[in-house]
């Protein structure tokens, strides 16, 4: 009688969880196109609805030493920055939020929430190809036909400018699921609806205004091809290359700048030329702290320097972060908070190394896209980044048997 019932009951939680990742694996690519801050709501309710059914059924998930040590780490660096460089409510208030994230999202990015909830993974698998079909044929319709879906909602008329940008998050996060929804799809024998199912992302992605996001389709496919080959030899490469630009961050950035100012290189994109006088604010500012840094939001509330701001063509004001989490850790914990981010780094990609072979080329291509956009585009600390990545990265354990 008593092992009925605890099977009746974790056999409810599971249901439970089975039925919370479906709803918001087959509707998250499809918010993520219309709405980023909704993005990040539902990301959080997830892993919030989760936690609480693994607390219901008696079990704490535990992402493992290797991922948590880093990340309990950054946050003491993050505090005694706070309390020793400069104390605002703000920052206090962001430090908060980023400890949250921790929280909720490591167990949840780390897959112990699929093996400790007893999800249904076949439900979810089929709920995850399908919401990504859906936010395939969303995104295509928002892009073709100037944002229908958005006016009606918005209540904006036709003659009003929607600028293709607000749709450059959700086609990154579509990126993400589609390639575990295409591995998906591979597993199950399904091989010419995988590659059709990644062709179209593909073109709907070059629908769009993102380099970033062309590049994360692009760089993901190359990866995933090369990982089948020689799947230790990615993993390397990958983690030496990643480390290498985080370590010489400031210095590359400041040197990239100087050739082109020096050299008076033209460049066409001024979204490219406003990055690189970021990048180069944010060198610099780095190497005035090189240890520990300024703190959360230092490259907002420090000033720019007024000879780089003279010399800058399309940088007028601060921004919320440099547009590279490599720069932004080094702003904001410097040296100390590299290597912290450079061990979190090299813990995931252990863990990778830990799956099943047949998995491991689909990993792979998802922490390289994943990393991407925190490399030029995105904030390391910003709440629809960090729920996109957790989503895609707990869709993955759906490979697994």
């Amino acid at each position: 009688m008593r092992a009925y019932l605890s099977s009746t009951v974790v056999g409810g939680y599971g249901q439970a969880a089975s039925w919370t990742a479906a709803i918001i694996l087959i509707s998250f690519p499809t918010v993520g196109m219309l709405t980023k801050h909704g993005m990040s709501s539902l990301g959080f309710a997830m892993a919030f609805l989760l936690w609480f059914l693994v607390l219901l059924n008696k079990r704490l998930p535990w992402p493992g030493l290797p991922l948590v040590l880093p990340a309990i780490s950054m946050l003491v660096l993050q505090a005694v920055n706070l309390v020793g460089v400069q104390f605002t409510s703000m920052g206090t208030q962001h430090w908060c939020q980023i400890a949250a994230s921790f929280v909720l999202l490591l167990p949840l990015s780390a897959g112990e929430m699929m093996d400790t909830t007893g999800i249904d993974r076949s439900l979810v698998r089929r709920a995850l190809v399908n919401g990504v079909i859906i936010g395939a044929i969303v995104a295509a319709v928002e892009l073709v036909f100037d944002g229908p879906i958005h006016r009606l909602f918005e209540g904006k008329s036709s003659s009003e400018m929607i600028s293709l940008s607000r749709y450059n998050r959700g086609i990154v996060d579509l990126v993400l699921l589609a390639i575990v929804a295409a591995g998906v799809l591979w597993m199950q024998f399904r091989r010419l609806m995988a590659i059709g199912l990644l062709a179209i992302i593909a073109l709907i992605s070059m629908l769009g205004i993102s380099l970033t996001a062309h590049l994360c389709l692009l760089l993901g496919l190359i990866t995933l091809f090369a990982s089948i080959m020689a799947d230790r030899l990615v993993r390397t490469v990958m983690v030496v290359l990643v480390a290498v630009q985080m370590l010489t961050a400031p210095w590359a950035a400041n040197a990239v700048y100087e050739w082109v100012v020096l050299d008076n290189v033209h460049i066409n994109d001024m979204a490219i030329r406003h990055r690189l006088e970021l990048w180069d604010h944010g060198g610099a500012l780095a190497l005035q702290r090189p240890w520990t840094g300024w703190g959360i939001d230092a490259f907002y509330r420090q000033p720019i320097d007024p000879v780089r701001l003279a010399k800058a063509k399309r940088m007028s004001k601060t921004e919320q972060h440099p547009h590279n989490f490599a720069l932004q850790l080094w702003i904001e914990t410097g040296g100390v908070g590299v290597l912290l981010g450079i061990a979190f780094l090299v813990a995931a990609v252990w863990r990778i190394g830990q799956l099943p072979i047949r998995v491991r080329p689909w990993a792979t291509s998802l922490l390289v896209v994943g990393l991407l956009p925190g490399m030029v585009s995105f904030g390391i600390w910003q709440a629809s980044y960090l729920t996109m990545a957790s989503v895609a990265s707990f869709a993955l354990g759906l490979l697994r048997d």
